[in-house]
C-alpha cells in the first residue's frame, strides 16, 4: 500500500484520527467497508485512533513534565528545582514572643529551669494551638519573690521523629516522613558504635568549607512532597559508619493557621511549679504553607543563578524571596541610582504581607542572612517602602435600557472593577499603572456602560505633627504635568493645579489648601468667595522629578485620619521605581453615574 501524503499527523484527538485513517484506508482496493460505522472494520478502527490517541496524550504529558515551565506535577517541578539545587520552601512554623514570671513554692530556690519542647496553648476562632520552646532556659532573675525571664521565642507546632539503621549493603533513602515539617527545625544525631557515640550533625546549604571530618548533613527534596536527609560522602562532609543509628527529630507546622494567636498559657507544671504568668510580646506570626509550584517554577532558576551569593541587586532579591515566605515584595538597587549617589551600597525595600514598614527585629534577621552571602564591600541598607496612591475620578455613563442595575449597582460594580485591577496589576514593586488598561477594565464591567472618562492625580498620605513647624520633601518620584497656566496670587477656585492638598487650618484660618502657582511655586491659599488667595509661600515643586519642598509648615489641624498631597502627573501611563509601591484604595475613589436612555 502506497503512503498517503494526506494523512494529517498534527491532529490528535481522537475523531480525526478516525477521519485520517479512513482516508488513508481510500488508496486501496482490498477493504470497502471502512467508512460503515457498523462494520467490523470501523471498530477496528476504533480501537486503533483510540490507541493512538491515547499514546499522544501521554507522549505530550510526558513532554510537558520534562521542563520545568511546563510541568503540572509537583514531583516533576520538584525534580527540576533539585535539579538546580533548589530546595524547595516548607511549611514554616508560626511564631511568638513571650515573657514568662513564675513564682516558686520554695523562696529559697535559686533557679528555674524551662525544659526544650515546654509547651504553651492558645486558640484561635475554634482551634487550639501548641507553641513550644526550642532550647533549655534557665531563670536566675528574680523580681518581688518571681523568677522572671528575658523575651522567650516559642514555634508552633509538637515534634516528631524518624529513626533509621544506616546499611551501606542496601542503602537507605532518610526521608523525613511529615509534609508538614518545618525544615528549618531539623536536627539529627547519629548514634555510633552501639550507642555509646552521639554526634549531633548540622545542617549545611552549601559544599564551601567542608572536609572529610565535618558532622553536617543536607536536605534535599524527595518524591511524594516529603523531603530527604543526606549525608557527606567522606570527601564533603563526613560519613556515618556503617550500622549507626540515625534520629531525626522535626516539628511539623499547621503554616498560617496560628497567626494571629495572642493568649498563651501553659500546657503544665514549669519545673514543678504551678504559678506561672505569661505576658504576650508579640503576637504569633509568620507562620506559612509549603511553597507553591507557580512559586518555585519562578524561584528555582533565579536561585540557580544567584548561587546562594548575594552579587547583583536581583540576587537580593531572588534570596529574600525565596527564604522568607512573610515577604510580599522585594526590590533591590544599587546606589549608585540612588539621589545622591552612595557606592558601595545597596538599598534594599521589603513590603510584608500584611505589614507596613519593616520592623527592626526583621531587618537585622535579614541582614544576618545577608551578611555571609554578600560582598565584604557591599553594605546593604534597608529602606521603607513608598508608597504611593492614585485617586481615581470617574464619570461611568450606562444605558438603563440595557441592564436592570440601579446606580448604586453600577458604582459598586466599577469600584469591584478598580480595586481588582490594583490588585493584580499594581500593590508591588516596578508596576506600571496603564491608563488604557484600567480604562478599558472600567468599560468592561457591565454590558450597559457605554463610556467613562476618568482622570487620576498621584496621592501621598501623611501624618503631620500639629501646631508644629515642618519641614517636608514630597518625592513622587513622576513628571507632573506643566500644562498649567502662572496664576496670581488671587485666582478663581476652580482653576487647575499641579500640586494640592486636603484642607486644613493654618494660623487660625480654616480650609486652607496647598497649591502651586504654575511657575514652580507652592503656597498656602484660602477661599475667598468664589477666589482662592494667597497667604503665603511655603515651597517649591520640581515638574520634572516630582519633588515637592515644603518648608516651615505649621498644620493646626486636618480633616480625617491623614493630611493628603495630590499632583498630577506628565503622564497617564505612571511606572513606579526603586522603591515605590503604586496602589488604589477605595477612599480615593470619586465615582459619578450618570444614567442614559439609548
Amino acid at each position: 500500500m502506497a503512503a498517503n501524503s494526506s494523512i494529517a499527523l498534527t491532529q490528535l484527538d481522537f475523531d480525526s484520527i478516525k477521519t485520517s485513517l479512513k482516508t488513508y484506508l481510500t488508496e486501496q482496493e482490498e477493504f470497502k467497508d471502512y467508512d460503515f460505522d457498523g462494520s467490523n472494520l470501523s471498530v477496528l478502527l476504533d480501537v486503533l485512533a483510540y490507541n493512538t490517541y491515547q499514546n499522544a496524550f501521554y507522549l505530550n504529558m510526558v513532554g510537558n513534565e520534562m521542563f520545568l515551565d511546563s510541568a503540572k506535577l509537583r514531583d516533576s517541578v520538584i525534580s527540576h528545582a533539585k535539579e538546580l539545587n533548589y530546595l524547595p520552601r516548607s511549611f514554616t512554623s508560626a511564631k511568638a514572643d513571650i515573657q514568662l514570671s513564675i513564682t516558686p513554692t520554695d523562696q529559697n530556690k535559686n533557679s528555674i529551669v524551662i525544659p526544650k519542647g515546654t509547651s504553651f496553648i492558645t486558640r484561635i476562632d475554634d482551634y487550639s494551638f501548641s507553641f513550644n520552646t526550642t532550647e533549655n532556659i534557665i531563670l536566675s532573675n528574680k523580681v518581688n519573690g518571681a523568677f522572671v525571664s528575658d523575651t522567650i521565642t516559642i514555634y508552633e507546632g509538637n515534634y516528631l521523629s524518624d529513626t533509621y539503621a544506616i546499611n551501606y549493603s542496601n542503602p537507605l533513602i532518610y526521608k523525613i516522613n511529615n509534609k508538614n515539617v518545618d525544615v528549618s527545625s531539623l536536627s539529627v544525631t547519629v548514634l555510633e558504635d552501639n550507642g555509646s557515640v552521639n554526634i549531633e550533625y548540622s545542617r549545611a546549604t552549601s559544599l564551601f568549607g567542608y572536609d572529610e571530618t565535618s558532622t553536617v548533613f543536607f536536605v534535599q527534596p524527595g518524591v511524594g512532597d516529603l523531603y530527604e536527609v543526606v549525608f557527606g560522602d567522606g570527601v564533603v562532609g563526613r560519613k556515618p559508619k556503617n550500622n549507626a543509628i540515625v534520629v531525626i527529630e522535626y516539628r511539623i507546622s499547621n503554616g498560617e493557621l496560628p497567626n494571629g494567636c495572642f493568649r498563651f498559657i501553659n500546657a503544665g507544671r514549669i519545673d514543678n511549679e504551678a504559678d506561672v504568668t505569661v505576658t504576650t510580646i508579640s503576637s504569633a506570626a509568620d507562620g506559612a504553607v509549603a511553597e507553591d509550584l507557580n512559586s518555585i517554577k519562578f524561584n528555582a532558576p533565579r536561585a540557580f543563578t544567584a548561587q546562594e551569593r548575594a552579587i547583583t541587586a536581583d540576587d537580593y532579591e531572588n534570596l529574600l524571596k525565596a527564604n522568607y515566605p512573610e515577604i510580599n515584595t522585594v526590590t533591590a538597587y544599587g546606589g549608585e541610582d540612588a539621589t545622591p549617589p552612595q557606592y558601595g551600597r545597596i538599598f534594599v525595600s521589603v513590603d510584608l504581607t500584611e505589614i507596613d514598614g519593616l520592623p527592626k527585629i526583621k531587618e537585622d534577621e535579614y541582614k544576618r542572612f545577608l551578611r555571609s552571602r554578600s560582598s565584604v564591600a557591599m553594605e546593604p541598607i534597608f529602606i521603607n517602602p513608598d508608597y504611593t496612591y492614585l485617586k481615581i475620578d470617574s464619570i461611568i455613563r450606562y444605558n438603563i435600557n440595557r441592564t436592570g442595575l440601579n446606580p448604586e449597582d453600577i458604582r459598586t460594580y466599577v469600584i469591584d472593577t478598580i480595586l481588582n485591577y490594583a490588585s493584580t496589576s499594581l500593590n508591588s514593586f516596578s508596576r506600571t499603572f496603564r491608563y488604557s488598561k484600567l480604562v478599558q477594565a472600567i468599560d468592561s464591567t457591565d454590558s450597559s456602560i457605554i463610556s467613562n472618562e476618568t482622570d487620576v492625580l498621584l496621592v501621598k498620605y501623611l501624618t503631620p505633627d500639629l501646631n508644629v513647624p515642618l519641614n517636608l520633601t514630597i518625592d513622587f518620584k513622576n513628571a507632573l504635568t506643566q500644562e498649567i497656566p502662572f496664576l496670581a496670587d488671587e485666582h478663581p477656585v476652580i482653576d487647575v493645579h499641579a500640586i494640592t492638598s486636603t484642607p486644613f487650618t493654618y494660623n487660625g484660618i480654616e480650609n486652607c489648601v496647598i497649591e502651586d502657582n504654575g511657575d514652580g511655586l507652592v503656597r498656602i491659599v484660602t477661599q475667598v468667595g468664589s477666589n482662592h488667595k494667597k497667604i503665603v509661600d511655603i515651597g517649591t515643586v520640581d515638574y520634572d522629578t516630582g519633588i515637592v519642598r515644603l518648608n516651615n509648615l505649621t498644620i493646626q489641624n486636618y480633616f480625617g485620619t491623614s493630611f493628603k498631597i495630590y499632583a498630577e502627573p506628565r503622564s497617564r501611563d505612571i511606572t513606579a521605581i526603586q522603591n515605590v509601591i503604586l496602589n488604589i484604595i477605595e477612599p480615593d475613589l470619586n465615582i459619578t453615574i450618570e444614567q442614559i436612555r439609548e
